[in-house]
């Protein structure tokens, strides 16, 4: 894994960036229907392409989910604070495509509004297409991006070879 050296992060953290170049390989748009689970069906076309390293972004409704939106506090390891949502919103969303056991890992953060409510955060499984979610998947070679377990975060965080 490619290291940046150490730098400041701003005081006291100090942290060092992670990183591994590669190039984009394959583009793929694909139309999820109403119905379908947003993050299976993503990993499950991911899988079916053999994408295990990638980023994506997405547009449209959803419905009946639950989100990550922040930590309780700001502490290590974070508590999560849930937030259900059961009436369709818009959403805007991105995300990685890593390695998995099983089919690829999906890391989706989106931003959700209906009227005047916005919520905003990480939409790990729940989430079902209210007519239509639009996507645009970005196959990315050269690199084996996975998760692996954080001790300090207590998070499974992106790791690339």
């Amino acid at each position: 894994m490619g290291r940046k050296g150490r730098e400041p992060c701003g005081a006291p953290l100090r942290c060092a960036m992670r990183y591994k170049a590669g190039q984009v390989g394959r583009v793929v748009l694909a139309r999820f229907d109403h119905g379908e689970q947003v993050v299976p069906a993503l990993a499950g076309l991911c899988e079916k392409e053999g994408i295990s390293s990638g980023w994506f972004f997405l547009f449209g409704a959803i419905r009946n989910g639950r989100m990550v939106t922040g930590p309780r506090e700001a502490s290590l390891p974070p508590e999560p604070v849930w937030q259900d949502f059961t009436n369709p919103h818009e959403i805007v969303g991105m995300g990685s495509i890593a390695s998995g056991d099983g089919p690829p890992s999906i890391h989706l953060h989106s931003s959700l509004g209906r009227g005047k409510e916005v919520l905003t955060g990480c939409i790990r499984k729940e989430g079902e297409v209210f007519i239509v979610i639009e996507a645009m998947i970005l196959e990315v070679l050269g690199v084996r991006a996975t998760r692996s377990p954080d001790e300090r975060s207590g998070l499974e965080l992106l790791t690339v070879e």
